[in-house]
């Protein structure tokens, strides 16, 4: 799926000069949409129901940009994916790490992407890349 330009306008803004996406995409569980209470209706609040979380792949990070909320980033590492799971039609979750939200385990990463082998194998790529260009791999 093709990112709006709205979508590479806010991937672009997230980006470090110098530094271009390897692959990006978006995925994950849309976001629930506020309830109608009193502050949505005074303030308007936006709804973010629909929207997807914004994934880049760069030479030296992963970036997951939520609807909502501060940008999240991995740099790339040996051990980075932890857990794979695909579904029946191709699309799937690269995990990272996990974080306890309100008693549940939630996975963290690259989460409700299409392709998720391709991206995968691209992603491992990119790390042996970063990993063979480190002075610190002898």
């Amino acid at each position: 799926m093709a990112l709006t330009p709205e979508q590479q306008t806010r991937l672009a803004a997230a980006l470090r000069e110098g530094e271009s996406p390897l692959w990006q995409g978006c995925g994950g569980a849309a976001a629930a949409a506020p309830k109608p209470g009193l502050f949505v209706r005074l303030f308007g609040k936006p709804s973010f129901v629909g929207e997807l979380s914004l994934y880049a792949i760069t030479a030296k990070r992963v970036l997951v940009l939520p609807p909502q909320g501060e940008v999240q980033e991995w740099f790339l590492m040996l051990g980075l994916i932890q857990e794979v799971n695909e579904r029946p039609d191709g699309s799937g979750d690269i995990v990272f790490d996990y974080v306890e939200e309100n008693g549940r385990r939630t996975p963290r990463g690259l989460i409700g992407i299409p392709q998720v082998q391709v991206v995968k194998n691209l992603l491992a790529s990119a790390i042996d890349a970063a990993y063979n260009a480190s002075p610190w791999s002898v």
